[in-house]
């Protein structure tokens, strides 16, 4: 209880502290807005030009591209602050205020910056899965509703607990920014379907980076019903704790190298 209360002490102070400039806060989340806007468009020329992408629809994409952003949006919100870390907070030797403080050096960081940005991708989400799943006549249930929040939930822990081994690395190396960053970017595969890459590039997506497990698997079950709601929930569920606690451990790991002065 005393870890959660003063988690939410930390989101407050933060967002307080970017409502103290609320013109740049509201660009910014509109920004976000405008920018996904702008490949979901991409997205509907390219696919205007061919009568279909291996099977799917521009409504089938649409809906993909929409709960694609859904768990990145979550991550967003809530982890931001492991790209500082990677970039160059170990480098600079920002993390001392970290130390000095008697709490866990994950959990600060986790804690420490909230980006309301993230509200823009989630809404663009929400209203391309209602859209689309309008527009293709998706008869909705429970279970459906029920693997979309699982996926979403478990999804972002899964991109999180990825962020957090990576950005692991900068106590080691100093910096593990750009190394991130391309682990970050095959999270944009998964706004097409996954069979029409690769071999390899789907083994990563499955096996290494699991970023289809938690995005493309659970949209084929809605649009497709080509795999179990529940066995995938399970999947999920099984796969986010796995990669949470390896990221946990390899963090704690790593944390014992910082240098306070970053040399």
């Amino acid at each position: 209880m005393r870890y959660i209360s003063l988690y939410f002490t930390y989101i407050k102070r933060s967002i307080i502290s970017r409502l103290e400039y609320k013109k740049d806060t509201f660009i910014a989340i509109f920004s976000f807005l405008i920018s996904n806007v702008a490949s979901i468009l991409s997205i509907y020329f390219i696919i205007q030009s061919i009568p279909s992408l291996n099977g799917w629809t521009v409504e089938q994409l649409g809906f993909l591209y929409g709960f694609s952003m859904m768990p990145v949006a979550l991550d967003h919100l809530f982890s931001d602050d492991l790209w500082l870390i990677a970039y160059h907070k170990v480098k600079n030797g920002d993390l001392d205020r970290y130390y000095l403080r008697p709490c866990p050096i994950l959990f600060q960081s986790l804690a420490e910056t909230f980006q309301p940005e993230g509200f823009g991708e989630l809404i663009v989400g929400v209203v391309m899965l209602i859209l689309c799943g309008n527009f293709i006549q998706i008869q909705w249930n429970y279970q459906m509703i029920f693997l979309l929040i699982i996926a979403t939930i478990f999804g972002a822990i899964i991109i999180t607990s990825l962020k957090i081994i990576l950005a692991s690395l900068a106590f080691k190396f100093k910096r593990s920014g750009h190394l991130l960053q391309i682990v970050y970017n095959f999270i944009s595969y998964t706004r097409y379907p996954i069979k029409i890459f690769p071999k390899i590039i789907q083994g990563l997506l499955i096996f290494v980076f699991p970023f289809a497990i938690a995005i493309s698997f659970p949209v084929e079950a809605i649009l497709f019903s080509s795999l179990s709601i529940g066995l995938l929930c399970l999947e999920l569920i099984g796969v986010s704790l796995l990669f949470l606690f390896l990221a946990i451990g390899i963090w704690s790991y790593f944390a014992k190298s910082y240098e306070s002065t970053g040399s």
